[in-house]
């Protein structure tokens, strides 16, 4: 929420930007013979390329709220949140990738699309695994106390057992 949402105008400018900034990249790119490149031209694509990537993440950052406020609105007892919002980030990415500015559309409206589509599928898909592999003991698993230790631990409760059955040995008589 640091981060202020983003106006058509400012989407409009950002979304251009970034593809100003690839197409100038590819340009340079078919320029540049894989045989005698140099190192300047090298660096100049990938200035371009970081320059994009930076206006890319403004976008996304600028739109992170917009996954919280779906991902509030489909979560569920059988749904973890944080397991949502992940999922909806890496459609919100995915939806910068695609949008096309040109078509008037203002991209909370685009993105809001991808991700609700893709919660739609990803949802009942995760609740169909979970049936499935049921087995009626999940309250038990859930409340049976890990008991496992560590190597270390092992071994060091192993040199302890072996000086305190040395002691006790020693107090012993010969008989």
């Amino acid at each position: 929420y640091d981060i202020p949402l983003l106006s058509r105008g400012q989407e409009v400018h950002l979304f251009r930007k970034m593809n100003y900034l690839k197409f100038l990249a590819n340009q340079l790119r078919d320029q540049v013979e894989p045989c005698v490149a140099r190192a300047p031209d090298l660096d100049a694509i990938e200035r371009l390329q970081e320059e994009a990537l930076a206006v890319k993440n403004q976008i996304i950052r600028a739109n992170l709220r917009l996954v919280v406020s779906i991902a509030k609105r489909h979560v569920g007892p059988s749904n973890n949140f944080f397991e949502l919002v992940s999922d909806g980030n890496m459609c919100l990415i995915r939806a910068v990738e695609k949008f096309d500015y040109a078509r008037g559309n203002k991209f909370s409206t685009y993105a809001s699309w991808w991700i609700m589509k893709n919660f739609a599928r990803t949802i009942p898909e995760e609740n169909d695994r979970r049936d499935r592999f049921v087995t009626g003991h999940e309250e038990m698993f859930e409340a049976a106390a890990d008991t496992r230790i560590d190597e270390h631990e092992y071994e060091s409760a192993q040199k302890r057992n072996q000086e305190a059955v040395k002691g006790m040995l020693g107090r012993l008589d010969d008989r």
